[in-house]
């Protein structure tokens, strides 16, 4: 990494703290009570950003078999959402300028139960069609929730980057333990399964859109300074890390279900196993940002991440059936701990809510590009080798750059333009 140019002072505010007026929901002091609806409205959003594409994990060995995809073909269906975070995350911030952040969570929403929906045909194209409605919205969704939490909750980035997190994982964990009990008990087809979970952008959905008629879609403050984020190379090092953490998340909640169908676990003990892993990932999910908040630096919660994410895939490679369970658990920590910091990192790097916004863009384009390889060649690799060694050992290996860049990241600096 090459080291970050002058305007990146090292002398900051502590983390968490905002250069910009007005804590809370508006900038109009609005009662306790509703800033705590209005969190619990945002961490609503929270909870539909996993299940409509985690619902696939699960599902994938029966669609293969019904649709005749390979695991390439496969790999490519769950790496499509990563491809339309990567493509369209740029474009979130010049949408909710145009149109406020409220307005652009309505209309995401909408699009991501229009994607469900259309997935309720059983069939290869509408399967697709439905993936990338559900891809864009979630990509939008993503950069506008990262800047919404920097403008509304200034002085609690952390505890509500961490409940945001959590509940993202919560979503994937209930949706992977879920989704074929759900399907057995009410005679499903994979179609309608994974259909089943636009259930939940309906309820959010129907939560919002009250809130447009409350006056409170104003866009993020511009913020002061030409210099572009994509020449900071704080920004770099928070993108990276969140490269390789969603490249190692998405690879991983992809194909641990087939990996233990492989070792002999039944479909919906894998499922219940990928449960297990971001049912751990919850715990470091809520935590992790809370502590780097407290802290003047991060880069230990990055390492600590790393070294689990390593421990659990060498655990895998080395005993994938006597310790199933364990390496699930230690696989859901690391990951828990790299995915949360990496959200927490574009608000707590960033001094404005617009530099927030365009800091998630940025991370987020980067990180889904790259991370977009990864179930695609991890499949491949499969396909090749008939084993799942080499794919795992490239994680290892791919972990070590995480841990670098998260270290560099978690220097305790914040992004000026």
């Amino acid at each position: 990494m090459t080291p970050p140019p002058e305007s990146e002072t090292r002398v900051s505010p502590p983390r968490g703290t905002a250069a910009e007026p007005g804590p809370g929901p508006a900038r109009g002091a609005p009662g306790s009570r509703r800033l705590l609806w209005y969190a619990l409205a945002v961490l609503l959003v929270g909870i539909n950003m996993r299940p409509a594409i985690v619902a696939v994990s699960p599902l994938l060995d029966e669609i293969r078999h019904v649709t005749g995809l390979s695991n390439g073909g496969a790999g490519a269906l769950s790496t499509l959402p990563l491809i339309c975070f990567g493509v369209f995350a740029p474009l979130a911030p010049r949408l909710a300028r145009r149109w406020g952040m409220e307005r652009t969570l309505v209309a995401v929403l909408a699009v991501l139960l229009a994607g469900s929906a259309v997935r309720l045909v059983p069939e290869l194209f509408p399967l697709f069609a439905g993936t990338f409605l559900v891809g864009t919205a979630v990509a939008v969704a993503n950069v506008v929730i990262t800047a919404l939490i920097k403008r509304d909750f200034a002085q609690q980035v952390g505890l509500m980057s961490g409940l945001h997190t959590t509940m993202l994982v919560g979503g994937g964990a209930v949706t992977a333990a879920a989704t074929v009990p759900l399907r057995d008990a009410l005679s499903l087809s994979w179609a309608g399964a994974l259909a089943v979970w636009g259930v939940l952008a309906l309820a959010a959905l129907l939560v919002w859109a009250p809130k447009l008629r409350r006056g409170r879609s104003q866009p993020p403050v511009p913020a002061h300074g030409g210099g572009s984020i994509w020449r900071s190379g704080l920004a770099w090092a928070v993108a990276l890390f969140y490269a390789f953490q969603s490249l190692l998340y998405y690879t991983a909640t992809t194909w641990l279900p087939s990996f233990y169908i492989d070792h002999g676990w039944t479909e919906g003990g894998a499922g219940v196993l990928l449960a297990v892993c971001m049912g751990s990932a919850m715990v470091t999910s809520l935590l992790v940002p809370v502590w780097a908040q407290r802290s003047r630096k991060q880069s230990y919660l990055a390492v600590a991440g790393t070294l689990l994410c390593m421990a659990a895939f060498a655990g895998l490679i080395a005993a994938p059936t006597g310790a199933a369970v364990l390496w699930a658990v230690v696989l859901g920590l690391g990951l828990g701990a790299v995915l949360s910091l990496g959200i927490a990192y574009m608000s707590m790097c960033a001094r404005t809510t617009h530099d927030a916004g365009l800091l998630s863009a940025m991370s987020q384009c980067v990180g889904y590009l790259l991370a977009a390889l990864g179930p695609t060649a991890f499949g491949a690799a499969r396909d090749v080798t008939g084993a799942w060694t080499a794919g795992l050992i490239a994680l290892v290996v791919l972990a070590v750059p995480m841990g670098i860049t998260g270290a560099l990241a978690g220097r305790g600096g914040q992004i000026t333009r």
